[in-house]
């Protein structure tokens, strides 16, 4: 037989074991010094008790008979609980039948022995007021300090209000039996329900209950200080409550009025307050007791639920007590249905410190309350749906293959709008930003300069001279901060010959003769204010000799040119080239989409492939082409202001089965192993749930 506990003790002193238990438990006790030791220990106190319960009566008695009755002002005879519950004292006789059981006590009616323990007995009975049933727990003796616990448990239990916490109805006196009325639970202790069969999540779930009556009661400000399986009741409907708020103490309050319960000494100094096996250290020791000790003894039962064992081993008190102090906590079991996580969990709140133990029951019941199988049923779910997509791989050009198309097609429409409208915003900002030009006053002397030579006056070298200083307030601060303004364009000036005066991409360069430049020379001739754009090769040979773009480099720049004319004269040559590149970014919708601007000569900037650009078709229409075993749907469009260029776009439309040689066996093969993953894992998490 397993040592007896000291509940098992209690009850055998009390004499509320059957005929057969105590047979069994007198039988252990003759082969068990320990056991011996500890009986030994309980009738010792329970001596020491009753000791000082007649030494109280005793000088109750000869100060009665001194006084004549009579109490001094301010005595302290009773304390106030005592009071409060004897005032309470119903005046209705309690009913004993022939047997010598209660059949009535005050207002209550029809009482039913459901048990005993070592301090009181409960009945079911009736209460006719209320028309309800109620649950009874009586003193066995007569004694003011077990009412004043027991009022004390009836205040404690009182103060919480949660679905998980015994409902307590009323106490007080009878006759000269202390009660409490409190819900009748049809059902069993959560020890008793543990004994039948359920799975780790049923467990958690029911544990989980009771730690919620548990922080319930903490958040009033209550510790229970002996939590166990017996403590909590299984109803019929399911629903588990907590019960037995005898040991409970009163947190340290704030001083709000209404905010404490008086802490009485319901033990004698240095005693330990609780069970044994599931006390916590700081109970052993008489340390500071608060919220984390019932944390450590709801760890305890439900380790205990968990592995069918304590936590901690140990055949005598003492031997428990520096167990538990040491947190020497027993290996879990071979093949145990446990997951390390939860086991994670439960060793936390059976630290030794209360420090390393979760911070309140609340956190703890966080954690239980989480999906421990979260991992194994994301990795279900993600490997399945891996396994999904490479089925729909399987499937893609047959599936999906048509709307992708037509989604790219619609990309195609939107990236020409877009192009047209940056195109049109480009010619706007040239527009605008030659207006400013022109008015610039450097602007308005070249517009004003004049060649004395082509009247017959002055000499070549004079107008050079004149020249030299046209070119030296161009560069001058003013008019290079202007440049600088519209960067990364490049601004250039020239005068009513077509002699380059300024360009902002070599300020050194100046006199070049920029005639033979494509497109100048119909606007030198010109007799209005005109404005062409138009694309440029950058390397071009004409361009390059001029120095306009500072040292030749590859690549396409879109040129805008404007006369400044007055009276019907071209006054001066306003330029301002801008890099292709920059105008497809401006153009960009998405990054699948590739771009190129390509020149009449077949130049092209941008992303597109040159084969796919080459493959484009010259009416506008949307091809499939196949460069390198990818398939690519592509369109070419004419831009409105640059009739020599043209916007190609190109969008890749190959699913991934098209990688390499005999990707759909791969892609099959890879779906299979998803699957049966998926499967894996799924099955891992039923198990972990307890499923």
């Amino acid at each position: 037989m397993e040592c007896l506990d000291a509940n098992s003790v209690q009850d055998l002193m009390s004499g509320s074991l059957s005929e057969s238990e105590r047979s069994l438990a007198i039988g252990h006790l003759d082969g068990c010094p320990d056991c011996r030791t500890l009986l030994g220990t309980l009738a010792r106190d329970t001596a020491r008790d009753v000791a000082r319960e007649t030494l109280a009566n005793t000088a109750a008695r000869l100060d009665e008979l001194t006084t004549g009755g009579s109490q001094p002002p301010g005595s302290m005879g009773k304390s106030a609980l005592a009071e409060t519950a004897l005032a309470s004292r119903d005046s209705s006789q309690n009913v004993v039948d022939s047997a010598g059981g209660l059949t009535k006590l005050g207002r209550y009616t029809g009482l039913e022995k459901l048990g005993q323990g070592a301090m009181g007995v409960v009945y079911r009975a009736d209460d006719p007021d209320l028309g309800r049933k109620v649950a009874l727990k009586l003193l066995k003796r007569p004694d003011e300090e077990l009412t004043e616990r027991l009022v004390r448990e009836a205040r404690a239990m009182a103060k919480v209000s949660h679905p998980n916490v015994v409902q307590v109805y009323d106490v007080g006196v009878a006759g000269d039996s202390t009660y409490i009325a409190m819900e009748l639970v049809e059902g069993v202790t959560l020890r008793a329900w543990g004994k039948q069969s359920h799975t780790v999540a049923e467990i958690v779930e029911a544990y989980a209950a009771a730690g919620r009556g548990l922080a319930a009661a903490h958040a009033a400000g209550i510790i229970h200080r002996d939590f166990k399986p017996d403590n909590c009741l299984v109803g019929a409907d399911g629903r588990i409550r907590v019960t037995d708020f005898g040991l409970a103490a009163a947190q340290m309050s704030d001083g709000s009025p209404g905010s404490s319960m008086p802490d009485l000494a319901l033990t004698s100094a240095g005693s330990v307050m609780g069970t044994p096996a599931y006390m916590a250290p700081e109970q052993f020791t008489g340390g500071n007791v608060d919220s984390r000790t019932d944390q450590f003894n709801f760890s305890v039962a439900l380790y205990e639920a968990l592995y069918g064992e304590r936590p901690f081993a140990g055949k005598s008190f003492e031997q428990l007590g520096d167990n538990v102090c040491e947190g020497k906590v027993r290996p879990g079991p071979a093949r145990t249905r446990v997951s390390r996580a939860l086991r994670g969990i439960v060793l936390r709140g059976l630290a030794a410190k209360p420090g390393d133990r979760y911070p309140s029951m609340d956190l703890m019941l966080a954690d239980l309350g989480r999906d421990r199988a979260r991992a194994w049923r994301r990795t279900a779910t993600v490997t399945a749906l891996v396994g999904v997509a490479l089925g729909l791989g399987l499937v893609a050009d047959l599936a999906v293959r048509d709307r992708v198309a037509a989604q790219v097609r619609e990309s195609f429409a939107n990236t020409r709008r877009q192009t047209d409208r940056a195109f049109e915003l480009l010619r706007n900002k040239f527009d605008a930003m030659s207006n400013l030009a022109y008015l610039s006053p450097a602007t308005q002397a070249v517009s004003a300069h004049y060649d004395n030579a082509d009247f017959g006056l002055g000499s070549a070298d004079a107008d050079n001279a004149e020249l030299a200083d046209l070119h030296q307030l161009l560069v001058s601060t003013d008019w290079v901060d202007f440049a600088r303004k519209i960067s990364p364009d490049v601004l250039a000036v020239a005068d009513r010959k077509g002699r380059l005066l300024y360009t902002s991409a070599a300020l050194d360069v100046w006199n070049k003769d920029l005639i033979s430049v494509p497109g100048i020379q119909p606007l030198i001739g010109s007799s209005n204010n005109t404005a062409i754009m138009q694309l440029v090769r950058n390397d071009d040979p004409v361009l390059a000799q001029t120095r306009l773009l500072g040292a030749p480099h590859d690549g396409l720049s879109v040129m805008f040119v404007r006369t400044l004319a007055y009276q019907g004269s071209v006054n001066a040559l306003y330029l301002q080239i801008a890099d292709a590149e920059s105008l497809l970014r401006d153009i960009r919708l998405d990054d699948r989409t590739l771009l190129a601007l390509v020149s009449a000569d077949g130049r092209h900037v941008g992303e597109a492939p040159g084969e796919v650009i080459a493959a484009a078709p010259a009416d506008g229409s949307t091809a499939e082409v196949v460069v390198d075993g990818d398939t690519y749907l592509v369109r070419a469009q004419p831009v409105g202001d640059l009739p020599s260029a043209r916007v190609v776009m190109a969008r890749e439309i190959d699913s991934v089965l098209a990688l390499f040689p005999h990707a759909r066996v791969v892609f099959a093969l890879a779906m299979f192993v998803a699957f049966m993953t998926a499967s894996g894992c799924a099955f891992r998490a039923r198990q972990i749930a307890g499923a």
